[in-house]
């Protein structure tokens, strides 16, 4: 009995063939019924790992700028506390940490 992997072998080499199911299924030694059952059968659980006599294809990739908007505005972080900070485009990110640990501490500032 054949396994997934030989079957899938088959259905792939079948449909690179350009054969009938009839012509490549007498080709081969068995039933067009069963090519036509396998093919329904792969399509029908998705994509499965490529085969080792398949060679992966990769597309072209291009980089581009980030183009992401320009944030001029400052953030508003508002506190449990009722306290609010301000942060300015171009902050520090570890200054901006310790302000928000001294700015959530319960006693004044």
């Amino acid at each position: 009995m054949a396994t997934r992997a030989e079957w899938t072998e088959r259905v792939e080499r079948w449909e690179r063939s350009g054969l009938s199911a009839e012509k490549f299924a007498r080709r081969e030694g068995y039933r067009p019924k069963q090519l036509y059952w396998w093919r329904w059968k792969l399509r029908a659980d998705g994509p499965s790992q490529p085969s080792p006599t398949e060679t992966p294809r990769f597309l072209p990739v291009h980089v581009v700028a980030d183009l992401s908007p320009v944030v001029t505005e400052p953030i508003e972080i508002a506190l449990p506390n009722g306290r609010v900070v301000r942060v300015r485009p171009g902050f520090d990110p570890a200054t901006l940490e310790r302000v928000l640990a001294l700015a959530a501490e319960e006693a004044s500032c």
